[in-house]
């Protein structure tokens, strides 16, 4: 999302209009799931994609006409039985999406500068729309602190809002008083952790970096914690680990950490801070036997077997690995399916 937003935000810059056209629901097999997004500009080039093929070409379609009268608009798929009609389609579901024409009028560019600032803060917040808009931009952004930017939809419209969209992590369509609203939950990518800056760490970074994480590589060498060696992370810092490896760093539920340092000494000291957190996932690199001598070492320290059932260690799936590169392929693959399984 946060690339996404920065084209928007660009594009507005420059005086140009374009058009968000957002996958709302999907069932069955369908090319994309919820929430992703694609852009459509008045010269017909897009960035993002809602799936390819014949759906994605009817919204492009459909998009050139937002663009034109300014109405938001809801389109329905239906994909079943279209590949035996000779379609070219591989999928067979049903989906719905949301388009939006993005005009450069200071309450969307202001909008959507706030929203890319929240994004770079790692905060969260609600894009809130009404899809019969009858004078003009009236989206609004509702903080998590309860503050508002944008147009004020009403106290009944913010309330229901906030209520709808506690713990989404897709968008929704709702009926509040009469008027329909699109609901779209804006958060910054998923946060991995990966304790040490070795050889398999940068890979993993990288793979990670390209499929929605947000990376932060930690190690106690300066040389091998920096933007120069790391430069698609977010952040590198160089850790004292007498102080520990998330010192003023807490991580959340939402939270990934990979755990590949350089020894055993430094593994055992970054999995048991890992355990004290509430991280998602923690994944642990080594063989079984390295794996066993750790976890004796955690049940010494008062850690219980089910603890260290939250451990995915040997780390990645079991896909033969041995370069660097492919034991990120395996952890990156891991990563993805733990993230895909937490959502509802």
């Amino acid at each position: 999302m946060i690339e996404l937003i920065r084209t928007i935000n660009d594009t507005l810059a420059a005086g140009r209009s374009l058009v968000a056209v957002t996958i709302v629901t999907s069932e069955g097999s369908t090319p994309r799931t919820a929430g992703s997004k694609m852009l459509v500009f008045a010269d017909d080039a897009i960035a993002g994609t809602v799936g390819g093929g014949l759906a994605e070409g009817l919204a492009i379609t459909a998009a050139k006409g937002v663009l034109a009268d300014g109405n938001p608009r809801l389109m329905d798929f239906d994909m079943t039985g279209q590949a035996s009609q000779g379609a070219d389609l591989i999928c067979g579901g049903r989906m719905r999406v949301f388009l939006e024409r993005l005009s450069p009028q200071p309450a969307t560019m202001t909008l959507y500068a706030a929203l890319a600032d929240l994004l770079a803060k790692g905060g969260r917040g609600l894009v809130l729309t009404p899809l019969e808009a009858r004078d003009g931009f009236a989206s609004c952004l509702l903080l998590p602190d309860g503050g508002l930017v944008g147009r004020d939809p009403g106290e009944a419209a913010r309330k229901a809002a906030r209520e709808r969209g506690r713990g989404i992590t897709a968008p929704v369509v709702f009926t509040q008083g009469g008027q329909r609203f699109f609901l779209e939950p804006a958060a910054s990518p998923t946060p991995l952790v990966i304790c040490g800056g070795g050889h398999v760490s940068r890979p993993t970074g990288l793979i990670a970096a390209m499929t929605g994480f947000r990376v932060t590589v930690l190690d106690d060498r300066p040389e091998f914690a920096n933007a120069e060696r790391f430069p698609f992370a977010a952040e590198t810092a160089v850790i004292d680990p007498a102080v520990g490896w998330f010192a003023d760093r807490p991580l959340g539920p939402d939270a990934f950490v990979v755990i590949v340092t350089r020894g055993h000494a430094h593994d055992a000291d970054a999995l048991a801070e890992a355990l004290g957190t509430p991280a998602a996932y923690i994944g642990m690199i080594g063989s079984a036997s390295k794996r066993d001598a750790i976890y004796d070492k955690m049940l010494a320290k008062g850690f219980t077997r089910d603890d260290l059932k939250r451990v995915k260690s040997p780390i990645g799936l079991p896909i033969e690995a041995e370069t660097p590169e492919e034991i990120a392929v395996s952890i990156a693959a891991e990563l993805i399916a733990c993230r895909a399984a937490l959502r509802p």
